[in-house]
């Protein structure tokens, strides 16, 4: 009944390849059904694929069922190894076939004819047959028509196939088509070097506005230009795929030396003019190298580490970026840790300690900034600038701060902390989105009895903060109920002292890395000495983070800051100490 074993594996592979079984019926099959029934008088027409150990009915007419009970009771078991139309006159007297439950009964089917559907590599991955409770006395122009129905739906199986493989938007080969293409390179055993090249035709954020303000049909032109620009920059001997929706790949014979020079002048020559006279941008492309030879990984392998090389690139703010083991494997360590954190806020393993700030006009310690730390059971110690930008990208993030909430407003009741101190958190932009965290600060509050105004938010100036009314106003809950908003790294980035009058916030804690060097610098001297003192002229609280000398202390005291945070004055504290300590509210500042 089988075909012999290798060509059995050959024909199964190309059957597989079509990814066909098990799918849900297309109206194009039925109703292809439904005239090879019309065309031949038939009460029942099936279009069915014949897999290892089952036959499944791709379409059909006159017939409910989705699938052959068992391949040895099916008809087209046989056509597949027919060169043309098999025909069965009357199963109830082929020995082969008069044991079928569909020759069986009343309306007994006893007359079979069917075609094979054969692919262009000359495989038969099933048929297309009618049945019928009668004989058909089929003549040659009736088979030939038959073979006709057959090849016309192996075009159209193979028709869709390809257009699987290629995209819609550019007309390039898509990703399932790159991954096929860099396997069969893999198995070719090539020794020489490669690079693979992942581009990103334009930042997302421009893509997303560009959509918004102009529809599909720019965006997808953008695409199709900066295809045109690749293939004009790397020619056309090389083949280029769309395998992202704004993002292209391809593979060169170069080395190390060679790749090094050319990611720069692809980007440069991608970036170069604008992309059309009727839009007048410059694409924001960047792009990621990585270099190989042919070995044990696999396609999907590769193309993982060159969209992780074109991410560095984005995350990095640059224009290329290469292939880093070191960072992939750190990145990849990470990000297999997230699975673990949900345990951990169950356990001791992530715990908090507490980073005291003080007054600068009479050394008062007037509050901490509540720090989250995580000692993993079997990494050891993870640095939040590690674990926290994750967790941030992920579902994650409401239960981490859910979980520093509660255990900040618990320790606040159950130790009697003083009620002209004040504990700061962290919220993270994602806190804003998807719920409101100021009720569930406000419930978490009401829970164990504490002032919300024994609080503080910290939040991260940016787009993300200006943008949404949504934020605004749960800020101004959190201010409506007595919680301080400080604004966290002022005097960098998005800083603008034109766009606070808009955000209800009280404090602004200037960014370290401006008082770290604040000694040394008389730019950054300038700087802080105008954002304090224009800050104050507005009625915010100025904080200092990163207060690292008695130098730095001095200075800002002069300026008029009126609160310092940092090593100098203390290191995070952990929590049991922390509140034990709290009561002392005097810290040795010079004065004079």
């Amino acid at each position: 009944m089988l075909l012999r074993d290798r060509e059995e594996e050959e024909r199964l592979a190309a059957l597989h390849a079509f990814d066909l079984m098990d799918v849900a019926r297309e109206e194009c099959f039925e109703r292809i059904c439904r005239l090879v029934a019309s065309r031949f008088q038939a009460p029942v027409a099936i279009v069915s694929l014949i897999d290892k150990d089952r036959q499944w009915f791709l379409a059909s007419t006159g017939f409910s069922a989705q699938q052959a009970p068992e391949l040895e009771l099916s008809f087209c078991a046989h056509t597949i190894r027919q060169s043309g139309v098999f025909v069965v006159d009357n199963a109830c007297l082929d020995p082969r076939f008069a044991d079928f439950p569909v020759v069986q009964g009343d309306d007994a089917l006893t007359f079979y004819a069917g075609a094979p559907l054969r692919t262009e590599g000359g495989y038969a991955i099933g048929s297309v047959c009618i049945l019928d409770t009668v004989s058909h006395d089929l003549t040659p122009d009736d088979q030939a028509a038959l073979e006709d129905f057959a090849a016309l739906i192996m075009q159209l199986i193979e028709r869709q196939h390809l257009l699987k493989r290629v995209d819609a938007v550019s007309g390039l080969s898509n990703r399932t088509q790159f991954l096929s293409d860099l396997q069969g390179l893999i198995l070719a055993g090539e020794t020489r070097k490669r690079v693979l090249v992942t581009v990103d035709a334009l930042d997302t954020d421009w893509a997303h506005r560009l959509t918004v303000a102009e529809g599909m049909v720019p965006f997808e032109a953008v695409l199709r230009d900066m295809a045109s620009r690749i293939q004009a920059f790397i020619g056309t001997g090389i083949k280029i795929y769309h395998v992202m929706v704004k993002g292209f790949a391809f593979t060169m014979q170069m080395d190390a030396v060679e790749a090094r020079g050319f990611l720069p002048r692809l980007v440069d020559w991608l970036r170069r003019a604008p992309i059309s006279e009727n839009l007048p941008m410059v694409p924001t492309v960047c792009a990621g190298l990585l270099e190989f030879e042919s070995g044990s990984q696999t396609a999907r392998e590769l193309l993982r580490k060159g969209l992780f090389a074109l991410e560095t690139a984005r995350q990095k703010g640059q224009p290329y970026a290469y292939y880093n083991h070191q960072e992939d494997t750190a990145f990849r360590r990470l990000f297999s840790l997230l699975p673990d954190i949900t345990p951990a806020l169950k356990s001791d393993d992530v715990f908090l300690v507490y980073q005291p700030r003080f007054s600068l006009r009479d050394g008062a310690h007037l509050s901490a900034e509540a720090l989250i730390r995580w000692n993993h059971r079997l990494h050891g110690f993870i640095s939040p600038a590690e674990f926290i930008p994750i967790v941030e990208k992920s579902s994650l993030i409401h239960s981490v701060t859910d979980w520093v909430i509660e255990r900040v407003v618990m320790l606040i009741a159950s130790t009697g902390y003083a009620r002209d101190k004040k504990i700061s958190l962290n919220l993270s932009s994602r806190d804003f989105y998807g719920r409101n965290v100021a009720d569930v600060i406000a419930q978490r509050c009401a829970a164990h009895g504490v002032d919300p105004a024994m609080l503080e938010a910290e939040i991260t100036e940016g787009e993300w903060l200006r943008s949404s009314a949504g934020v605004i106003e749960q800020l101004q809950q959190l201010r409506n109920m007595g919680v301080d908003v400080a604004i966290d790294d002022f005097g960098t980035g998005y800083s603008n002292f034109s766009y606070l009058h808009k955000i209800p916030a009280n404090i602004l804690k200037l960014d370290q890395s401006m008082i770290f060097e604040l000694e040394y610098s008389a730019q950054h001297q300038r700087v802080a000495k105008s954002i304090i003192g224009v800050a104050r002229d507005l009625g915010y609280r100025t904080v200092a983070e990163g207060v690292e000398s008695f130098g730095c202390l001095e200075i800002l005291k002069h300026f008029g800051c009126d609160e310092a945070q940092g090593y100098f004055l203390s290191r995070p504290v952990e929590e049991a100490l922390y509140f034990q300590q709290a009561a002392l509210d005097r810290f040795p500042l010079k004065t004079g």
